[in-house]
């Protein structure tokens, strides 16, 4: 009994380890990810690109994350989730060492790319998290997960990003920002173990007791993998556009301070922290499908709450927390908790990919391209409005996801 407890222990301390250093990678890859939009002023001027050629450079590390995670989510799924992880996390933590020593376009724009390849470690990460984790803190820890993302990359990364670039130059701020990421990849090295595989009580997808071949296509096999792919589409692409032209609408359109539109936009980030946390949390007891489809129509009035609070600060800054909240509740659940309970095992990094890989080419690269179009045209507000629509779509397609939760599943049988 006395071992019994003690393996008990053991497993609960290594299950909240890797999860946090997993988190704590994400977060530092995302981070990593935007440095490029915090620095850009410096990086524009230093290297006389257009407008335009900026863009390109945030658009290209889209691309390429998308196809690394479906890809290497596949091969994760043969190989094994570790051999991923931690050579990703070098990959996009030296790859930010080489964007500080860039001395034209081109070459940040192929440093860039690379950095996006680093995506490569969130199935894996994600496969992971779902095979260490209790059942009945699978929710938890998806959102304990993405709430570093939002807390690090959204939060405290533009503050301290923006703050370091007004002591040292742009290119000394890129290699601090990927020193962290090779302590991480180090501690992971040593730390994390191969997870071995799990089944899941999924009363719902019919191939149940199947054994299918790992492949990048048989995840879309099952019903919660498509939907999660068209709700990724609204999701990512309503952010991305949001993030885009947030901070022009409220600099421009608003007449407010970069430096006080810059705090407006970090609240984006505790919020989604903590929404990441508990909202999550609360689908582990009353299931997955009822607590996102409130969530997205909720984001969609949040993002319109943002056009007609315009005028005040402080109902800006509650405005954006709430949004942010919302935001961190919507996202390990549709990215991760509804993929990774829907498919055997074997399959889950594929499966946690393909949604991600389908949101980022059609979401995040392709609409803020749309609509900024819209924009020239209509005017700024059109961004936020068009943010709004994309998160109610995905709401109504939400619809037709099936439960998840092992905790509602028991209550079926």
């Amino acid at each position: 009994m006395g071992r019994a407890n003690k393996d008990k222990k053991e497993k609960t301390y290594y299950e909240t380890g890797i999860v946090i250093l997993l988190a704590l990678a994400g977060a530092i890859l995302v981070l990593n990810r935007l440095t490029i939009l915090y620095l850009l002023p410096s990086v524009i001027a230093e290297f006389k690109i257009s407008y335009a050629q900026a863009g390109a450079l945030t658009s290209i590390a889209a691309i390429t994350l998308a196809f690394a995670t479906w890809f290497f989510g596949g091969i994760s799924d043969r190989v094994g989730r570790k051999i991923i992880i931690v050579p990703a996390t070098i990959l996009f933590s030296v790859m930010s060492w080489v964007s500080g020593v860039t001395y034209n376009y081109l070459q940040m724009f192929l440093t860039r790319g690379a950095i996006g390849i680093g995506g490569a470690l969130v199935p894996a990460s994600i496969a992971t998290i779902s095979a260490e984790s209790t059942p009945t803190r699978r929710g938890f820890n998806f959102g304990l997960h993405q709430a570093f993302n939002l807390l690090i990359a959204l939060g405290i990364g533009p503050i301290v990003i923006t703050q370091l670039s007004k002591i040292m130059s742009w290119r000394m701020v890129f290699f601090m920002v990927g020193i962290p990421g090779l302590i991480i990849s180090t501690i992971l090295y040593f730390y994390m173990r191969e997870p071995r595989p799990i089944s899941f009580n999924r009363g719902n997808e019919g191939t149940e007791g199947k054994m299918e071949k790992a492949g990048f296509f048989a995840p879309l096999r099952y019903r919660n993998i498509v939907i999660s792919s068209i709700v990724t589409v609204s999701l990512a692409g309503g952010l991305s556009v949001f993030l885009t032209f947030s901070i022009i609408y409220l600099t421009k359109e608003l007449q407010i301070f970069i430096s006080r539109a810059g705090i407006i936009i970090s609240f984006l980030g505790f919020g989604g922290c903590l929404g990441c946390i508990f909202l999550p949390l609360l689908s582990d007891r009353v299931g997955r499908k009822w607590v996102v489809i409130p969530l997205l129509f909720g984001l969609g009035l949040c993002y319109g709450g943002v056009i007609l609070l315009s005028s005040y600060f402080f109902l800006l800054l509650i405005t954006f927390f709430i949004t942010g909240f919302v935001l961190g509740g919507i996202l390990p659940l549709v990215m991760s908790a509804l993929t990774t309970e829907s498919v055997p095992p074997h399959l889950a990094a594929t499966a946690s990919g393909i949604p991600i890989t389908i949101g980022e080419v059609f979401g995040a690269a392709l609409m803020p391209l749309i609509v900024g179009y819209l924009c020239d045209l209509y005017g700024l507000r059109i961004a936020i409005f068009s943010s709004a629509v994309m998160s109610i779509i995905g709401g109504v397609a939400a619809f037709f996801y099936k439960e998840t939760a092992p905790i509602k599943l028991q209550v079926k049988k």
